[in-house]
């Protein structure tokens, strides 16, 4: 992550030098185009400043007249073709360094569109570097919290450079660029917004769901919460500027003052939030999704079966049949391919409401389907997850051992990760059960990788509100000068 930041500020300073000293050379010289609809041969008007310019071309046509001046020093210019057609007048400001911009200070100038290339340059440089990135890292282990974040950026990014590059095919000078920017943000926002309305219904339905069959408890209503905060946040700048609009706390209307700055830079960073919410949040169900769709090599020595609740009399529950046939699906198939067989691992202890070990009434139905006993270790310690990959881990003999597990689908990537942080190298084979599972599934790990990757999101957050604030400094000023 860091050498990457390093190639970019490293790029970012080499183009824009090259722009800087494109517009140095090329801005000392402006063309402006005049319309001249009415057809009648009117002649140009120099009202203001017109010791500050000289022409050095003009072009006359029954459509348009072209004039190309250069600038003498410091000022600015108003000038217009005919004196009754105000529709037709322009203003060019001139800098200390002989620099012509047109309409306002930071306005068009010549060349200036070297700049806007070199922005969308670095910013497709970024995204390249980034997927770069998020492809060693799932080809290397696919159960790491950083693939959601690398994929999040990457969506964002996305979406906001298409946004962007749009603009290519109406430039119209460097402070349209940074509204577009500036709009950009609050773009990919709305973009996701039905995103974010189709969450919370989902997310709402599902934990009723999961709350009439499985009790009511905080962590079932976390997607109810996430898709509610999501709304909130979308509406939160409608309201915002409402509430300023009637209480006149601040004059969002008065572009000399620093209100209106203040006020898009906080709806700007508002919308910032959402949508990138949005984005890990479809990078989760996306990188959670491919960890149980990921194609596993039939090569395995072991498979440890991750425990669950029990029926009272001993036998297995559908979800923790499920895990098992999976497990046992697998081994025939590989088995059938490859002529290998493998070890089974039957993980998880006695609860207190249980008649025998969760691992014991796995070990039965193996049996009952026809595994050998030498086949078979148990771990009837475990109590939970990270248990369940520990113990289990500690059965298996000898080194660079290919080991796999089985578990419910929704809890795949999750027991990836346990496993990856013990340092354990696994696969992992996922059975089907109820699709209400999978959102509070979805928004643990949506968590997880926020607060586990936190410092590339607060890097992401800093070089994009540093941005913000650096675009609407120059609006201010352009505004004031």
């Amino acid at each position: 992550m860091k050498n990457n930041i390093k190639k970019i500020c490293l790029l970012s300073i080499i183009l824009m030098t090259i722009s800087f000293i494109i517009i140095n050379v090329f801005g000392r010289t402006y063309t402006i185009v005049f319309s001249n609809n009415s057809k009648v041969d009117n002649e140009l008007v120099i009202e203001v400043g017109e010791d500050l310019i000289e022409i050095i071309s003009e072009e006359k046509t029954n459509d348009y007249y072209k004039v190309k001046v250069k600038a003498l020093k410091k000022g600015m210019v108003i000038i217009s073709l005919g004196h009754d057609d105000i529709s037709n007048e322009r203003i060019l400001y001139i800098h200390n360094n002989k620099i012509i911009s047109e309409g306002s200070y930071f306005g068009s100038i010549t060349g200036d569109y070297s700049f806007f290339i070199s922005v969308i340059i670095i910013m497709i440089y970024s995204l390249y570097l980034i997927i770069k990135e998020y492809k060693k890292s799932i080809n290397e282990n696919i159960f790491q919290y950083k693939n959601i974040a690398y994929l999040g950026i990457i969506i964002y990014l996305s979406i906001f450079i298409l946004n962007n590059m749009i603009s290519l095919f109406d430039y119209r000078g460097i402070v349209f660029v940074i509204n577009q920017f500036i709009n950009s943000v609050s773009f990919v926002s709305f973009f996701l917004f039905p995103l974010a309305l189709i969450t919370f219904i989902l997310m709402t339905i599902s934990n009723i769901i999961l709350i009439k069959n499985e009790g009511k408890s905080l962590k079932n209503l976390l997607g109810f919460f996430l898709g509610l905060f999501l709304c909130f946040l979308t509406l939160l700048p409608d309201e915002l500027y409402k509430f300023l609009l009637k209480t006149q706390i601040v004059n969002i209307y008065n572009l000399n003052s620093i209100g209106p700055y203040l006020y898009n830079f906080i709806e700007a960073l508002i919308y910032l939030v959402i949508s990138y919410l949005e984005c890990i949040l479809v990078a989760t169900i996306i990188v959670a999704i491919k960890s149980v769709k990921k194609r596993i090599k039939y090569n395995k020595d072991y498979i440890i079966i991750l425990g669950c609740q029990i029926t009272k009399d001993g036998k297995l529950t559908p979800l923790l049949k499920g895990r098992v046939d999976k497990a046992l699906e697998f081994r025939n198939k590989q088995l059938k391919e490859t002529k290998k067989d493998l070890i089974f691992i039957p993980s998880g202890s006695k609860g207190d409401d249980e008649v025998i070990s969760e691992a014991q009434a796995i070990k039965n139905y193996l049996l009952e389907n026809g595994i050998n006993e030498n086949n078979i270790l148990i771990d009837d310690k475990s109590k939970n997850t990270y248990e369940n990959i520990k113990f289990s881990n500690k059965l298996i003999k000898g080194k660079n051992k290919n080991i796999a597990f089985a578990t419910t689908n929704y809890h795949v990537f999750r027991a990836g990760l346990i496993a990856s942080k013990q340092g354990i190298n696994i696969d992992g084979l996922g059975s089907k059960t109820k699709s209400y599972f999978w959102i509070n599934a979805f928004i643990r790990e949506f968590i997880g990788t926020l607060y586990s990757e936190k410092n590339k999101h607060i890097i992401v957050f800093v070089i994009i509100a540093l941005n913000l604030i650096i675009m609407l400094l120059i609006t201010f000023l352009d505004n004031n000068m």
